[in-house]
C-alpha cells in the first residue's frame, strides 16, 4: 500500500462520517473496515489511528496529521495482515487474533507528557520520530483518573518485569527523559519514555505483548497503586 492509497481510504472514511464540529471522533478499525466515528461508539478495545474534534476533520488535516495517520495505517496493514480498504475482509489469522489492547494513560501523566511534547521539539532533533510516536499514543489512549487506573497498568515511574518467548526476563523502570541515565553502564533498569522500550510499555497492562515477542509479565511497582499521585 502506498501513502496515497492510504490517504484515499482515510478521505472516504471521513466523507462518510456524520460529524458535529464540537464532538470528538476517531479513525478506527471497526467491523472489519476503516471508519471515522464518535469516540464513544463502543467500549470494546479496537485499533484507533487518530482522534480529534469533528472540526479538525471537517476543516481538513494538516500535512503532519496526514503523515501520522497514514504511517499508522500502513504499519497496521502490514503487521495485522489486513488489506486496508473501507470494506475489506480480514484474513483468517486476523479473525482469531487477540483484541487490540486499549492503552490507558493517567490524566496526570498525560498532562506532563504533553508538556514534554511542547518543549522537546527542536529542528533536526534525533528524537523527533519518538515524539511523534508519543503524540500518537496519547491521542489514541484512554485517559483515566490517577485514582482509578488499574494496578496492572504501566504508568510513569512504574517498575515492570518483561519476559520474552524464551523465558528471558528484564526489569525496567519507566521514567521521564531527564531521569534516564546518561551513562550506558549506570542504572540500566531506568528507561526513558522516549526510548523504543519506554514507548512500547507505556499504558500497557500485564499480559500485553510488546515489540513482537516480549510480554508485560508483572507490574512490580506502580506509584498510583502505592498511593503516590505525585510521581
Amino acid at each position: 500500500m502506498t501513502e496515497k492509497q492510504a490517504q484515499n481510504i482515510v478521505t472516504q472514511a471521513i466523507a462518510a462520517m456524520s460529524s458535529d464540529r464540537g464532538r470528538y471522533y476517531h479513525l478506527c478499525w471497526w467491523e472489519d473496515r476503516l471508519q471515522c466515528v464518535h469516540v464513544h461508539h463502543t467500549k470494546e478495545s479496537h485499533p484507533i489511528f487518530y482522534s480529534a474534534p469533528g472540526q479538525v476533520f471537517a476543516d481538513g488535516l494538516s500535512s503532519h496529521q496526514w503523515h501520522l495517520i497514514t504511517a499508522r495505517l500502513m504499519e497496521f496493514s502490514q503487521n495485522r495482515g489486513v488489506r486496508l480498504t473501507r470494506r475489506s475482509r480480514r484474513r483468517k489469522q486476523e479473525q482469531t487474533a487477540a483484541p487490540w489492547p486499549m492503552l490507558q494513560v493517567t490524566d496526570f501523566d498525560s498532562t506532563r507528557l504533553r508538556a514534554l511534547l511542547a518543549t522537546a521539539r527542536t529542528p533536526g532533533s534525533p528524537v523527533s520520530s519518538h515524539l511523534d510516536r508519543l503524540q500518537g499514543l496519547l491521542e489514541a489512549a484512554n485517559t483515566v483518573s490517577s485514582r482509578d487506573v488499574p494496578g496492572d497498568v504501566v504508568t510513569m515511574n512504574s517498575m515492570v518485569r518483561l519476559k520474552d518467548d524464551s523465558g528471558h526476563e528484564m526489569t525496567v523502570s519507566l521514567v521521564f527523559p531527564a531521569d534516564a541515565p546518561r551513562d550506558a553502564d549506570f542504572e540500566k533498569s531506568k528507561v526513558s519514555v522516549l526510548s523504543p522500550i519506554g514507548l512500547s510499555v507505556l499504558g500497557r497492562r500485564v499480559g500485553d505483548t510488546v515489540e513482537g515477542r516480549v510480554r508485560v509479565s508483572e507490574v512490580l511497582y506502580q506509584p498510583e497503586a502505592a498511593g503516590r499521585f505525585d510521581l
